[in-house]
């Protein structure tokens, strides 16, 4: 597995002073903060949309398969920069921030996950791209759930990570908006940290966890509700056997954000379903266990797992 940014890349983006004084490798969670920054540089692009801008990247071979990688609620696209720089030596890569998210602009609200579907397929059209592997988590696994349901022709493969077909426990979604709307989402982060890592992540990898909360802090408001809101009312049970595309579903055991046994229903209930079950990992297992959540990406993109 490649590093999320080769250590060149990361010597070039230090102070002079600090490369000299520099005598070890970097750690994976300096790596990974470097590797955010790194793809920052890069050309922002933008498709402009029916009531807002959406702020994309496209990198990688253009005359090679699509990998189109979609992020959870309140992250953006820098969510996925390791896997992007890993793949995009073999493979076309696009990713977005979705609207009310990231740079991209709020639009207007209320969202649906159909609504936020239709725009992934809007910047893949605008890009002359007929099909892709797709890549989602949590909230960027239930897009590929209605893409494969409703756009089966778009989707070659998919690797869906923390995905659930309907939200368990609705009320408590309310309850959320209400706190966020009054307190912000940085009242939040304890909260997720429960929800999103598995005992003692937190403790060890303080700067990957730091990381994600300036993410997600960064978030607007009313994107956040919006888009939690389309979380809530998604329910796409019903379509499940109708999505025929090859699905790989990656779930970490410790799941508390959306429980293993919803990934166990799709598998179940989508006939090309896969299930692998990451031990010691929960909702973001793809930065808990992140040479295992990789080698299963890589392997199912490739056909090779």
């Amino acid at each position: 597995m490649l590093p999320f940014c080769n250590l060149h890349c990361i010597m070039l983006m230090l102070p002079a002073t600090a490369r000299r004084s520099i005598k070890r490798r970097p750690s994976e969670a300096e790596v990974f903060l470097l590797n955010q920054k790194f793809w920052r540089l890069l050309m922002k692009n933008i498709l402009p949309l029916h009531g807002g801008n959406l702020v994309y990247k496209s990198v990688g071979k253009d005359d090679a398969d699509t990998i189109f990688f979609c992020h959870s609620l309140g992250a953006n696209q820098s969510l996925w920069d390791r896997q992007i720089e890993q793949l995009s030596h073999t493979y076309r890569i696009v990713s977005c921030d979705l609207r009310g998210h990231g740079e991209s602009d709020i639009f207007s609200t209320p969202y649906s996950i159909e609504m936020l579907a239709k725009d992934i397929l809007a910047l893949l059209d605008h890009l002359d791209i007929p099909s892709c592997h797709f890549v989602g988590l949590s909230l960027g696994s239930m897009i590929g759930l209605w893409l494969g349901a409703n756009a089966p022709d778009r989707v070659k493969r998919m690797v869906l990570a923390g995905a659930s077909a309907k939200v368990l426990n609705s009320g408590a979604f309310g309850k959320r908006i209400s706190h966020i709307k009054q307190h912000g989402l940085t009242s939040m982060f304890t909260e997720l940290d429960t929800r999103w890592y598995a005992d003692g992540f937190t403790t060890t990898h303080p700067l990957i966890v730091d990381a994600i909360r300036t993410m997600v802090a960064k978030t607007p408001i009313e994107g956040y509700v919006a888009a939690t809101m389309a979380v809530r009312d998604f329910d796409i049970t019903g379509q499940l056997p109708d999505i025929t595309a090859p699905m790989l579903l990656i779930t970490g055991a410790d799941d508390k954000a959306t429980p293993l046994s919803e990934a166990k229903f799709i598998s179940e209930t989508c006939p090309n379903a896969d299930l692998i079950t990451l031990e010691n990992a929960s909702h973001l297992a793809l930065v808990e266990k992140p040479k295992l959540f990789d080698d299963a990406l890589v392997s199912f993109i490739t056909g090779s797992g």
